[in-house]
């Protein structure tokens, strides 16, 4: 368990700088981005996609810090991250390639934006049409089994 508590530190270090950066990006948004960078479409995806990642990321670490005080909650969180039967069920749904896929596409939507509008609408709709598929695929399975 010694090993897990130290795994739990880590990642809550990791989340914690992830959403303070995120917090650096909308300082930046907010007093030294141009005017003509704010007006962008892309540039407001990116920050958007990048506040929802560091509030999420922040929550998450919460939710590691109340692991973290509590065996009990300790072990549930344990428990929860090596469960079996949603091991089978993400690996069913192709979940951790499905996700890697659909954020490697919106990094390309993200680059691609800058040369065409066009392609950027669709590659991110793409990703959304295939995270959506997935959470699907996955909930489905998660009734069927």
């Amino acid at each position: 368990m010694e090993k897990y508590k130290s795994h739990l530190r880590l990642r809550r270090n990791i989340l914690v700088c992830f959403a303070l950066l995120a917090a650096a990006t909308g300082l930046f948004d907010v007093f030294f981005a141009p005017e003509a960078v704010r007006d962008n479409a892309v540039f407001e995806f990116q920050l958007g996609l990048i506040h929802g990642a560091g509030i999420l990321s922040l929550l998450w670490a919460v939710r590691d810090t109340r692991s973290l005080r509590s065996e009990a909650a300790l072990r549930l969180a344990y428990n929860r991250e090596n469960d079996e039967r949603m091991k089978a069920i993400r690996a069913r749904a192709g979940m951790p390639m499905l996700l890697i896929s659909s954020a490697i596409i919106l990094l390309a939507a993200m680059v691609a934006g800058c040369f065409s509008a066009a392609v950027f609408y669709t590659l991110v709709a793409v990703a959304a049409g295939q995270l959506t598929l997935g959470a699907a695929v996955k909930f489905f399975y998660m009734k069927k089994l």
